[in-house]
């Protein structure tokens, strides 16, 4: 208890700039956080609980505002609710440009010398580490980064000047 009496002004004040400044919902979330902490049976092994308090209060005010969220579109019409959830799905016109930036971007590593396309195959399409590449292109370590992050950066260049 000495510890919720000792930061509460500061976790309702943190509680208030993560709920958009409305005081009675940030109370109400850090005195909800601090029974969540205190029902822990154990608190000694954390390491900052004032820290741990305000990813609880974050986390509730996450919570709440997803419930709020939620709450205004209940006892509406399925189809006016439907309308106001944003749509996700890219476009066709998103597809095909994603679509021709690959091929670009794929172009360009087939055409990268072939110590280099094979780095950057092993580390970022078979996920190898770069100690793993080094290993089976018989380069140093440092290197293999090297050609990773130019061909990389070859990368880059192509997508941006499109």
């Amino acid at each position: 208890m000495h510890l919720y009496e000792a930061h509460r002004a500061t976790l309702v004040a943190y509680a208030g700039r993560v709920t958009g400044g409305d005081i009675s919902i940030a109370e109400d979330i850090v005195h909800d956080a601090w029974l969540l902490f205190d029902q822990r049976t154990s608190t000694e092994h954390i390491a900052s609980p004032v820290g741990y308090l305000k990813t609880i209060i974050h986390n509730l005010a996450i919570v709440r505002a997803r419930r709020h969220a939620l709450s205004r579109t209940e006892g509406s019409d399925f189809d006016d609710a439907a309308r106001t959830v944003a749509d996700s799905t890219p476009s066709p016109e998103a597809i095909v440009d994603s679509r021709h930036t690959l091929d670009i971007v794929l172009n360009a590593i087939n055409d990268m010398p072939e110590r280099q396309r094979a780095a950057i195959k092993m580390y970022h399409i078979e996920g190898m580490k770069l100690r793993e590449v080094a290993a089976n292109l018989g380069i140093s370590i440092s290197l293999a980064q090297r050609l990773i992050s130019e061909g990389l950066e070859i990368c880059t260049q192509l997508r941006k000047s499109r």
